[in-house]
């Protein structure tokens, strides 16, 4: 949107205003301007407050364009601050700068040579890199030299590979500047003169050159980073060790897992994760306590943490079954979130001599460790584990008990039956009971249903949601507890079976509304009886007539169509809504037919729904109005 010239001309002035706020205002709409607003812009990037210096900076960015860049460009020359401005404006400007910054290159202050570079590096974009190569093999500056190794790197100029070698020899910024970008090249005729720097005298250097040859990533590099590992002192041995790990070349021996754990101990989170890799990759089950320990001290609750953990157990999981990962479930050193950790990690690997330690953990202090052995023997069947999770039933813990009686579900342990059907009764929560119904189902549904008259209601009721039997199912269906009746009903939609179909069909004019609802959700789930789902639009209940709505709107039936106009003037508004929404999915052409007349529904809701579908919600943004 453009502005005036009448407008143009009061702004500027606005820019000299006594007045902070007036001057603030008037940089922010000169961000509409043309050409004519540059130099007043530029003038108030000296504006004594700050406010309005960030605001004639958005607004130079804004306008963009050549004539902005060339003329911003001189500010490079200016004080601290104003060259700071002109570099992010530059910058944000971007390509359109960079043929202006080519004369720079050959300015005689070094400094306005080094900002073009930055410059160019920082945009991405150069059509004359020779004039940069050039700098890099002449300039007099170790500064400028530097920049230009760099930005011959992010510009991904490989025909400049042999003066990036050349650099080598160079100061030692320069040097590091290279490197840098022979690292982003991965060109391997690279190694050998980088391999060369590794008898530099200076300590830098050697790091640089160590880490360059990680970067570069091929097998040349790691034989000769493997070499240099014997010679090396414990910092370079760490360094080496981290680009071996990241490219892959992680060979089994003593000092270099020795290296491996004396980073996983001393270093920062992202050497961690490195050492972890590289543990991983030799499987070096001698740090497997270390490893856990650092598991140990995470909190699974906080995000970052569980982020961790997850990679920590892969890592473990990747070592395997190890007698050192066993050895930690009776180490009393070990945190119990350790010993936790390792016992998830053993059952995930399924790993059989674990068992007998993993049992004894069933009567440990901690719930958290008692929780996770029941659940790692249930991947791991044994004659013995049935009975210790029979008597971990009995528990202290609701969690812990909940475990055990998967457990055994999962085992199938057929003696297990009776101690779970009593436990029936005496279990105080819902949870644990929903899972013993489960297990019970699990071993011998047959046997359940044989019990199934001494059960209390909500025992009953577990059954309908969780068995696929369809005898249990049909008999439920017909208790005289609505819960129970209505839980059955629903599953039954499940069951391909005639006598389902048939029971909901009755159960469609059940006395109960929650029952009546549960059909049809049913009968909507089987995709049949369209008549009888019909006939519940006429249902003298709100929410059945509701549901009856929403399961006809699955037809493509003009009959259902029909039937959806006549809902649509229901006393009830709810079921109003639901039938806008099933005429909604006929298409917009068709439901503006039929939902035209409820324009002038006497309620708000109703109106505005019908609105939204006939003309869309940009009419509510256009009027400002939330929805």
């Amino acid at each position: 949107m453009s502005i005036s010239a009448k407008k143009i001309k009061i702004l500027i002035n606005n820019l000299s205003s006594p007045d902070t706020r007036k001057r603030h205002i008037a940089a922010e709409e000169l961000s509409e301007g043309d050409e004519r607003v540059i130099l007043p812009l530029i003038k108030a990037l000296k504006d004594e407050n700050p406010g309005v210096q960030d605001a004639a900076m958005r607004a130079l960015i804004k306008i963009g364009g050549e004539v902005t860049a060339y003329m911003v460009i001189p500010l490079l020359r200016d004080e601290p601050l104003l060259r700071n401005t002109a570099l992010i404006i530059l910058k944000e400007i971007g390509q359109i700068t960079v043929p202006l910054l080519k004369p720079l290159l050959k300015d005689k202050d070094y400094d306005i040579r080094k900002f073009a570079l930055d410059l160019i590096c920082e945009i991405k974009h150069c059509d004359y890199v020779e004039e940069i190569v050039r700098l890099l093999k002449e300039d007099p500056n170790p500064n400028v030299r530097a920049s230009a190794a760099k930005t011959i790197g992010i510009l991904q100029y490989k025909s400049a590979i042999t003066e990036l070698v050349d650099a080598l020899k160079d100061e030692e910024w320069v040097c590091f500047s290279a490197l840098e970008s022979l690292s982003r090249f991965k060109d391997s005729s690279t190694i050998k003169p980088i391999i060369d720097l590794l008898d530099n005298s200076s300590e830098s250097i050697r790091y640089a050159a160590i880490d360059t040859l990680g970067k570069i990533g091929s097998a040349e590099a790691g034989k000769a980073l493997l070499e240099y590992f014997k010679y090396a002192d414990d910092f370079e041995k760490q360094i080496i060790v981290k680009s071996l790990v990241q490219i892959n070349v992680v060979p089994h021996s003593s000092d270099i897992a020795e290296t491996l754990k004396d980073i996983l101990k001393n270093g920062d989170w992202d050497e961690k994760m490195i050492a972890l890799k590289g543990l991983a990759d030799i499987r070096e089950s001698s740090a497997v306590k270390d490893i856990i320990d650092l598991a140990g001290s995470l909190d699974s609750s906080e995000p970052e943490d569980e982020e961790k953990l997850l990679i920590i157990k892969e890592m473990l999981k990747t070592i395997g079954c190890s007698d050192s990962l066993i050895e930690i479930l009776n180490d009393p050193k070990i945190r119990y979130r350790g010993r936790k950790i390792a016992i998830e990690i053993l059952g995930e690997l399924k790993c059989r001599k674990a068992v007998p330690y993993i049992m004894r953990l069933l009567e440990e202090d901690f719930r958290d460790v008692r929780r996770a052995a029941a659940h790692a023997l249930a991947d791991m069947p044994d004659e013995f584990a049935g009975n210790i999770l029979l008597d971990a039933i009995d528990d202290e813990d609701g969690h812990v008990r909940k475990e055990a009686i998967a457990a055994l579900g999962k085992i199938g342990d057929k003696t297990a039956f009776i101690p779970l059907l009593n436990h029936l009764f005496v279990e105080p929560y819902k949870d644990v009971t929903e899972e013993a119904v489960k297990a019970l189902l699990s071993i011998d549904t047959e046997s359940v249903f044989k019990h199934i008259g001494e059960f209390p209601e909500s025992v009953k009721e577990s059954l309908a949601k969780n068995t696929d039997d369809i005898e249990m199912l049909l008999y439920l269906s017909n208790d005289a507890n609505i819960n129970v009746r209505s839980s059955a009903v629903k599953s039954l939609g499940k069951a391909e079976d005639e006598r389902a179909y048939k029971r909901l069909t009755e159960a469609i004019h059940d006395k109960e509304p929650e029952v009546r609802k549960s059909a049809l959700i049913a009968l909507g789930e089987m995709n049949c009886c369209y008549d009888e789902i019909k006939s519940a639009l006429e249902d003298p209940d709100m929410w059945v007539r509701v549901y009856a709505v929403k399961t006809l709107s699955r037809s493509l039936k003009q009959d259902a169509i029909n039937s959806f106009r006549h809902m649509l003037m229901d006393r009830e508004i709810p079921v109003v809504l639901s039938t806008i929404e099933a005429v909604a999915q006929l298409g917009k052409d068709e439901a503006f037919g039929i939902l035209n007349p409820l324009l002038e529904h006497e309620e708000e809701a109703v109106r505005r729904r019908v609105q939204q579908i006939i003309f869309g919600d940009q009419m509510f943004e256009e009027e400002g109005v939330e929805i």
